[in-house]
């Protein structure tokens, strides 16, 4: 194991078993077994550990059942790290039993090279707007498991982001900082004009933008217990970054930004340069937005790999409500998990749908016409969720509503 043993069972020690985590545990809240919260995967990771309980595939199902969003660490008393319990229990079970095919392939020899996931980019975009989905869906040919995965594939855009910008980006006025842009696999291949709103507002505070070549922050791979492939990605990643000689690093994506903040540097790489959420650097930038073209009403959910992970809240509300024209109303519950959680929502759907439908009728509680994000997940998760319960109402990333704002002129 990568992580001392030692030092995690002094952790699973300070459990007290008061059961806390039972009320805030998303998970627990739709499946309310013991084994679902925090403190019944602890129990079960000690058993593990001393030897009482083997790995197998009904435990390893039961440990996926985690969406890391570190809601019961909030409120436990005794400081349990839940979040990175699971995560060690998760990697000592892939070594164990190794990752089912089709999961391996992916996180081994996709993620891990740029060039298999343009191909596979490509290939769903074309799938997509060919009209090939739409027969397959008609004919119902996939089978059942796979056919509910297939619906929650978001669009593909037909060209990366990456392969449409140039490697540096220089501000029109005088170049204040050389930041270079972590795009991500979602601002890369999916919200491709979120990423190009993101070099817009950067190059709008005078910052030359360098986007030097980049793989997955290596999340997906962390958290499926597949350290091998996340120390590989770190690594190239941090290389890169390094030569291009930027001096702070830009993200978009609340995951690749924990990634950078705390699991890169847990992995033994010392970065040389600060990391920032766009929402946190344009803040300390200063930007001065604009005014909107037509007024809005804007919710705004906290993802929780921004205010759990990295304690980012203010900022983007911050930079809402300096926008003329735009009107923030707080939704209950906004930093509540929205379910989504990377590919939770993928291999656990049913559950995650359940607990974005809690979200969703928080929002259309606001009468909100935009919910705004700083996560692509979340945005996914909520607007289909949105969608499935019938609201117009559209998801878009903060820095989104930034970049309009500033088309239409200043203050």
């Amino acid at each position: 194991m990568n992580t001392n043993t030692t030092d995690i069972l002094q952790s699973i020690a300070r459990c007290g078993r008061c059961g806390k985590c039972r009320s805030v545990c998303p998970i627990f809240a739709e499946l309310p077994n013991e084994p679902m919260v925090a403190r019944g995967k602890v129990q079960l990771y000690k058993a593990i550990l001393n030897g009482t309980l083997g790995h197998t595939e009904h435990y390893r199902r039961i440990i996926s059942y985690c969406l890391l969003c570190r809601r019961c660490e909030e409120y436990c008393p005794n400081g349990v790290p839940t979040a990175r319990l699971v995560l060690a229990a998760r990697e000592q079970a892939t070594e164990k039993l190794s990752l089912p095919f089709v999961k391996k392939n992916v996180l081994q020899h996709f993620l891990t090279n740029e060039g298999r996931l343009n191909l596979a980019a490509k290939g769903l975009a074309l799938y997509q707007q060919s009209g090939m989905q739409r027969l397959v869906r008609k004919a119902e040919i996939l089978p059942g498991g796979w056919r509910e995965k297939e619906s929650l594939l978001p669009p593909v855009a037909a060209l990366p982001l990456r392969s449409g910008l140039p490697g540096i980006v220089t501000p029109s006025g005088r170049t204040r900082m050389r930041v270079g842009y972590f795009t991500g696999c979602m601002s890369n291949y999916i919200y491709t004009e979120t990423g190009k709103n993101v070099v817009k507002v950067l190059t709008a505070v005078g910052c030359e933008v360098v986007i030097p070549d980049q793989l997955c922050c290596g999340m997906p791979a962390l958290v499926s217990g597949e350290r091998n492939s996340f120390l590989h990605l770190a690594q190239k990643n941090a290389d890169s970054f390094q030569a291009a000689g930027v001096e702070a690093l830009v993200v978009d994506c609340a995951t690749c930004g924990s990634a950078w903040k705390q699991d890169y540097p847990a992995a033994g790489l010392n970065l040389p340069f600060p990391v920032y959420d766009i929402s946190e650097f344009l803040t300390r930038a200063n930007l001065r937005p604009g005014r909107l073209g037509t007024p809005a009403r804007v919710t705004y959910h906290d993802p929780c790999h921004l205010v759990r992970y990295q304690n980012i809240t203010k900022q983007p509300r911050y930079l809402l409500q300096s926008i003329d024209g735009l009107e923030l109303v707080e939704m209950n519950n906004a930093n509540h998990c929205c379910g989504a959680s990377g590919s939770f929502q993928l291999e656990h759907h049913a559950i995650s749908g359940a607990i974005g439908r809690k979200k969703c009728t928080a929002i259309l509680t606001t009468g909100a016409d935009i919910v705004a994000t700083g996560c692509p997940s979340c945005r996914m998760q909520i607007q289909r969720s949105l969608k499935q319960a019938g609201s117009t109402a559209k998801v878009v990333h903060t820095v989104d509503l930034l970049a309009r704002s500033m088309k239409t002129g200043t203050r």
